[in-house]
């Protein structure tokens, strides 16, 4: 990726945090076999959003003592999500503690949300929001723009088809300002079945 003297962009180690946390939001998600998944978790940015543009929820989630309602979401019933959510937080934190801009580039956080979260102890962070059964939303299901660009041509045998289709996604999110596109995951890792239904590519 291209990156500005004064905003150094994310580095290789970033990158390959994203793919790995792609990799298993993909596994965890959707019926996608060995090479599809793998091109599909090398987009160079989170597959999966923690509801960077919302900063209400975000507030009203980070209150100290807080007190659930009936219409409380609950936690995550499965463990597996609820793995990739801690460890995705976990690395937004970090990296929002030492590049907020490069957390901008994988994430499409603003850097308010960057700020508010690093604010507090990762430990902290994580008795707060981490097994919240409302924090993390697909990218991959009615996203203009994303969604259907990522599911054809972003995982393409070809290297260059793929590559474009990611980098437009990519444009997209960073572009992108609203939140209400974004599907909540159910508690449960259910597969989502029939989402892959891919033009045949040539290999």
């Amino acid at each position: 990726m291209l990156e500005s003297g004064d905003y150094p962009g994310p580095s290789p180690d970033d990158y390959a945090n994203v793919t790995a946390l792609n990799t298993a939001f993909i596994r965890a998600t959707l019926d996608l076999k060995g090479p599809q998944c793998g091109r599909l978790a090398a987009a160079p940015f989170l597959l999966f959003s923690l509801r960077e543009p919302e900063p209400e929820w975000w507030e009203d989630a980070l209150v100290e003592g807080r007190q659930g309602d009936l219409m409380d979401p609950g936690e995550l019933s499965s463990p597996e999500l609820c793995s990739l959510q801690i460890a995705a937080l976990s690395f937004l934190w970090q990296l929002g503690r030492r590049n907020p801009y490069a957390v901008r580039i994988v994430s499409g956080a603003p850097i308010a949300w960057c700020e508010r979260m690093t604010a507090l102890p990762l430990i902290s962070l994580l008795n707060r929001v981490g097994a919240r059964g409302d924090l993390m939303q697909s990218r991959l299901k009615d996203m203009p723009g994303i969604s259907t660009r990522l599911l054809t041509d972003g995982i393409s045998a070809d290297k260059n088809v793929r590559r474009s289709s990611h980098l437009a996604a990519l444009q997209t999110l960073l572009t992108h300002s609203g939140a209400g596109h974004y599907v909540r995951l159910p508690a449960a890792a259910c597969k989502m079945p029939g989402v892959m239904r891919v033009l045949d590519k040539k290999l």
